[in-house]
Formats: structure tokens, C-alpha cells, sequence
């Protein structure tokens, strides 16, 4: 029996959430934390991998990680360092853009001041892991990372998301070239259609999945915003719908919402038509409250919009 769930690895950020009017409101986030924030409500145990900063956001950051009941054993505080900040603001065309202030962070300390060994065995006391690009970018030594996929693989689901952030790799080409290696250890690896375009340039949804496909990832989930998700699974591809939302507040952190919805559904043993479906529920319901954090993931719900896409007539992917 595992102790947790799901296990990410990752960095906070303090939030600045404009609210107009040179006005922003103060939270915490990070792909990471969404997502764990996010699958806690669905009813997961989980923790985080990490380093936090001393600094004044620290007790608001850790207060919020406590309250999300996120176990922060291996996320250890460190004093000459400060958590990385963000700024949540509408560009031009009114969609939200995003500007970060990370470069000296504590999390970019996280494998090189925490036993590689420890770090191991506290993922294999979990049935799930995720991370995203951005660690890998971000993190100094790297190589530990991967030695820890190494060592799990087999024992951990791991679940990579693409999310790919163009200002912290000085040439994609690096990222593009990480992929090989990452497609030999990923059990899933979550995509969106903007990330596909930023390594691989302008190309139909298809040529994208079965180019993932071809480079050895064995479950590829590629998420097109209101467009149905398409998935590649067990050889066969699929797409399922997204829900009708209307009460629209705000898009942050909806991919971290469907990475948790999809993730406790593979856990509860869904097939994969169906781990879509609920990842689509978590982030419809994500984008209905403001903040990255997802505070309108409940079961009820995301349960809620999650049965109209699968009712019968709809289930066009693997069964088993």
C-alpha cells in the first residue's frame, strides 16, 4: 500500500493576479502546486518536490501549501534564496499573459540540496508522478532527475507535461532533443497544441500525435483548448469533447486542473478515453473561479460535467 498518490516536482510561485485598475491580488501557484492543489480536491494524497525560499511571501506560501494538505517533506526551506514570482495581467487581444521573475529561486536548488537516494525513495512511496518542462529548464542537475525516473519507472506512473515556456531555454532545440530520452521512461506525456507549435512548428493535430508517438511515447494526450482533447492510446487515437462552459473567469492553470482530473481517473483505473473526459471535467471546472490554483475543482463538480461526455453513444475510444 503507497503512502501518496501523486507526487509533483516542481516550482511555487507567489501569484500577482491583475485585477484592473493597477490593482493585483496576492496568491500562490505554479504548474505544480495547481495541479496538486487540483487533484486534492478530487481525493488524492499528494507531495511535492521542491525547495522553498525565506522570504516575506514564505509563510503566505507555505500556509497555502499546508491548507492544500500537499506533504512538504522533501520541499526544504532555504534561507539565502526567494521564491520565484509571477504577474498575471490581459495582453492586447485581452488574453491573459504571464511575466516571471525566477531567476535566483530556491526551487532551481532542489536536486542539489536534497540526497538523490531520499529522493527515490519517497517517490516510490507514491503510485504517481508529474512534472513538467519547466524543472527541467529551471533545476540545477538535471541528471538526478532523470536517474530518478530511472529508478521509478515500473514502480510509479510518471506523467509528463510539455508546457513549454520559450524564455527559460535559450534554444528549444535543447528541449526537442530531452524528448527522446524522456519517451523511454513516460508513461503519458500531456501536450497542448500551443506547445507543439512552439518546438515543432505549425502542423495538423494528427501529424503531431503520431510524431509523439513515433518518438516512443506510449500514451499521448494533446490538449486544443475548447477543441476536442485527442488522445493516442494502445495504438488506436480518439478525441473527446470538452464541456460547455459559459461562466468563464479565468483560464490560468486549466491544464494543471485536466493533468489532476486525468490522473485520478488512470489511478481509479479509468481506460483512457475516460481519464480525458475527467481531465476536460477538472479544467472546465478550473477556468470557473479566478487564480491558477483551481479552487472550483470539486468532485461534484467536475463529476457534474464530466457525465455528458461519456453517456452512451459518445465512447469512441478503447474499452479495458
Amino acid at each position: 500500500m503507497k503512502r501518496l498518490d501523486l507526487i509533483g516536482i516542481g516550482e511555487c510561485l507567489v501569484e500577482f493576479n491583475h485585477l484592473g485598475n493597477g490593482q493585483y491580488q496576492i496568491g500562490y501557484s505554479g504548474d505544480v502546486l495547481n495541479a496538486l492543489a487540483a487533484a486534492r480536491r478530487l481525493g488524492l494524497r499528494t507531495g511535492l518536490i521542491s525547495a522553498l525560499g525565506n522570504d516575506p511571501f514564505f509563510e503566505g506560501l507555505r500556509e497555502t501549501l499546508t491548507s492544500e494538505r500537499i506533504d512538504l517533506s522533501h520541499a526544504p526551506v532555504l534561507g539565502d534564496r526567494p521564491n520565484g514570482i509571477y504577474f498575471i495581467y490581459l495582453n492586447e487581444s485581452g488574453i491573459p499573459a504571464f511575466h516571471f521573475l525566477r531567476k535566483n529561486s530556491a526551487a532551481r536548488e532542489t536536486f542539489a540540496r536534497q540526497p538523490l537516494e531520499a529522493l527515490i525513495d519517497y517517490v516510490r512511496e507514491a503510485r504517481a508522478l508529474l512534472f513538467s518542462s519547466i524543472p527541467l529548464a529551471v533545476m540545477h542537475e538535471r541528471e538526478k532527475l532523470f536517474a530518478l525516473l530511472d529508478a521509478v519507472r515500473g514502480e510509479t506512473v510518471i506523467a509528463f507535461d510539455l508546457n513549454v515556456r520559450k524564455s527559460l531555454w535559450e534554444d528549444l532545440g535543447e528541449l526537442r532533443g530531452l524528448l527522446d530520452r524522456l519517451a523511454a521512461v513516460v508513461d503519458v506525456i500531456f501536450v497542448t497544441d500551443d506547445d507543439d507549435a512552439m518546438l515543432f512548428g505549425d502542423r495538423a493535430a494528427e501529424r503531431a500525435i503520431e510524431e509523439y508517438g513515433r518518438k516512443g511515447f506510449r500514451q499521448v494526450v494533446l490538449r486544443r483548448g475548447a477543441f476536442p482533447t485527442m488522445v493516442s492510446s494502445e495504438g488506436e487515437i480518439f478525441e473527446v469533447p470538452v464541456p460547455h462552459v459559459t461562466n468563464i473567469v479565468d483560464t490560468t492553470g486549466a491544464g494543471d486542473a485536466f493533468n489532476a482530473g486525468f490522473i485520478a481517473a488512470r489511478l481509479l483505473g479509468h481506460p483512457a478515453y475516460e481519464c480525458a473526459a475527467m481531465g476536460n471535467a477538472a479544467a472546465a471546472a478550473s477556468i470557473e473561479t479566478r487564480g491558477g490554483r483551481g479552487t472550483g475543482v470539486t468532485i461534484e463538480r467536475v463529476e457534474k460535467l464530466y457525465r455528458p461526455l461519456v453517456k452512451w453513444g459518445t465512447f469512441h475510444g478503447p474499452r479495458g
